[in-house]
């Protein structure tokens, strides 16, 4: 068996594949452990998820993978069911900004014990970047991709001590991707988040102080696309 792997999966897993053993946090059907060890791309992994449906389904696939020997499965939130220096790297793919930021605050010690974390947040990605940020890590990496209409982004992160901080640009809009204010990719998920921002706008009424606040972010987006601010 060697079912293909989404494209936004793929991405998260080659970030991790100069590795030898990872975590993958809500894992759902282990298809990128299961998918990185047959291809060689690492060696061993944990697969974590805290519901029961999930983990069944997990460990039918790695029976099929015949990987029972090199995947372990563990159940639990986030990093939590880890221990420190365990595992050299972890994806967590397909959660909100939000809540992959909560998990890593609750897993402080085992994350910073790691050389490479991968998210791919399904929105809330300025707030998972502060959250980096503020806890002295370092964006190694971003990458944006588009999968079946989705504009996704994935994020690399590493431990880093002597963080210098940043800019609520690099917050917004990413350190390294904003660099490229011409990516095709950029652009489109930009002028998403304008059209949006539109809908938004045609039902808040005149006065009201969130108005202001939304046509602040358009202008700002505006700004940075026509390279006003970098």
């Amino acid at each position: 068996m060697n079912k293909k792997l989404s494209k936004r999966l793929s991405a998260c897993l080659n970030a991790l594949s100069s590795l030898g053993k990872i975590a993958d946090i809500g894992t759902d059907h282990a298809y990128l452990p299961c998918h990185g060890i047959t291809n060689g791309l690492i060696k061993r992994a944990i697969a974590i998820d805290i519901i029961d449906g999930p983990l069944a389904q997990a460990k039918r696939a790695i029976a099929d993978y015949g990987l029972a020997d090199k995947i372990e499965l563990r159940k639990g939130s986030g990093f939590k069911p880890l221990k420190v220096g365990e595992v050299e790297g972890a994806n967590i793919a397909g959660m909100g900004g939000k809540l992959i930021s909560q998990l890593l605050l609750d897993g402080l010690p085992v994350a910073k014990s790691m050389k490479i974390l991968v998210f791919q947040p399904q929105g809330g990605e300025s707030i998972l970047r502060k959250t980096l940020f503020e806890n002295d890590f370092a964006i190694a990496n971003e990458l944006l991709l588009e999968e079946d209409g989705i504009i996704y982004t994935i994020i690399t992160a590493k431990p880093c001590p002597k963080n210098n901080g940043c800019s609520e640009l690099d917050v917004i809009f990413g350190p390294i991707l904003r660099q490229n204010i011409n990516d095709e990719l950029f652009i489109k998920k930009w002028h998403q988040e304008c059209v949006a921002i539109d809908e938004i706008l045609s039902k808040i009424p005149e006065g009201n102080e969130r108005k202001a606040d939304f046509e602040q972010k358009k202008q700002q987006i505006k700004d940075v696309l026509a390279g006003v601010i970098s």
